[in-house]
């Protein structure tokens, strides 16, 4: 296995692991929170290895981009090469071609040369025979004296002239076609070195084309293997994100379970001590009515502009927002995800009031007055705020879930 292997190996297999042991959270009875569910820190390294995964696909990418054109490049001068070497040895074969026939027109001229040389010959002889000429050495003496000689000696001596320039044109021939053929062959001798330089060329060039495509293979493996190490790991960065929604909403459910109990319990003691009171009161004045209870209070210090007319209803609140999702496009899986948002901001309080910031309501509208679009009974009327909340959700997240990811990283939202 490479070094890149095992590094991503040493990446994977642990969050592996991690998801796999995430995979069934424990279970837990309805007084303990959920438990077994990666935590934001463990969603953002699985998230931080994807992305160096991917910057590392990037880089093999740009690399075998550059090999690609290393490999083309050596690619067009291997076809170069061989080019030059396919016209070197066309050029071979026409020089052995003309060089061919040189030496068959040398070979013709001598043979001109002798027969004609043979022809000479028999020329002379056969003029012997006949007695029109005596080679003896009074031949010209003869001829001198015997008046009826010298016509045929004439006739035989321009044949023997015309024989003779014709024996020396055929050996003059000869001679130069003999040294045009050595002149050629130094000339093919020379394109054969060419030849052998030129295949030598382009086999160094076939060969270094071939090891670039090697290269670029071997390099194109790699980048296969990232891809699909890329792919394991975002398919478990996506598992952890999910197992830490689900987290999320199972934190969601048990706060808001805790916190019916906690309102039902507050609801039930002051019954009974409304009750009790009513009874030590009728006790000793028969005729008084019984004291009724006042309101609670708001996220950071009650009455924050709400005045006698401000309703909270926490409980109320939620199961209004909860009937409003559908119009806003949503499911009730989004339910668990804005009861926490609205519960961190305003514990769902009408009149919940940020001391710094003065942020007001149940959705924490900053300035207050941006509710008046959804009605002016915005300062004391919880459905307003809700109907002005979820819109704006809408229109900056898309949905609650994805404005409580936003408030998680940035505790605002």
């Amino acid at each position: 296995m490479n070094p890149l292997s095992l590094r991503l190996s040493a990446i994977i297999v642990p969050l592996l692991v991690a998801s796999l042991l995430q995979a069934s959270p424990a279970s837990a009875d309805d007084d303990a929170p959920p438990s077994g569910y990666p935590s934001w820190a463990e969603v953002q390294q699985a998230q931080g290895n994807e992305a160096a995964a991917s910057a590392e696909v990037d880089r093999i990418n740009q690399l075998l981009a550059g090999l690609q054109q290393k490999s083309g490049e050596l690619g067009a001068a291997a076809i170069k090469a061989g080019t030059e070497y396919a016209k070197a040895h066309d050029a071979l074969q026409h020089q052995q071609a003309v060089t061919q026939k040189l030496a068959e027109a040398s070979q013709q001229a001598k043979a001109k040369a002798d027969s004609l040389k043979k022809a000479t010959s028999s020329l002379v002889v056969k003029a012997y025979e006949s007695g029109g000429f005596d080679p003896g050495p009074w031949s010209l003496a003869n001829a001198a004296i015997a008046p009826d000689n010298i016509q045929n000696f004439a006739l035989l001596n321009r044949v023997l002239d015309r024989t003779a320039k014709l024996h020396d044109d055929a050996l003059s021939a000869s001679q130069a076609s003999a040294a045009a053929t050595a002149q050629e062959q130094a000339a093919r001798d020379v394109l054969a070195q060419l030849d052998s330089d030129a295949a030598a060329k382009a086999q160094a060039a076939e060969s270094a084309r071939r090891a670039a495509e090697d290269s670029v293979a071997a390099t194109d493996g790699q980048r296969k293997t990232m891809v699909a190490q890329l792919a394991t790991l975002t398919s478990t960065s996506a598992a952890v994100a999910q197992k830490y929604q689900e987290g999320q909403v199972a934190l969601a459910a048990y706060q808001a379970a805790q916190e019916a109990k906690r309102e039902a319990a507050q609801r039930q003691a002051e019954a009974d001590a409304a009750a009790a009171a009513n009874r030590a009161q009728q006790a000793q004045q028969p005729v008084q009515p019984p004291i009724s209870s006042g309101g609670g209070g708001g996220f950071g210090g009650g009455g924050g502009g709400g005045g006698g007319n401000v309703v909270n209803d926490p409980a109320g609140a939620r199961q209004y927002a909860s009937s409003r999702l559908g119009a806003y496009g949503w499911g009730q899986d989004q339910m668990q995800c804005l009861s926490l948002l609205w519960t961190q901001e305003s514990s769902w309080m009408t009149d919940a009031t940020n001391p710094s910031s003065g942020a007001y309501g149940v959705a924490q509208a900053l300035p207050p007055d941006k509710y008046y679009s959804a009605g002016s009974d915005w300062l004391s009327n919880y459905r307003t705020q809700i109907d002005w909340g979820l819109g704006y959700i809408r229109d900056r997240y898309g949905s609650p879930c994805n404005a409580w990811q936003h408030e998680m990283g940035f505790n605002w939202y």
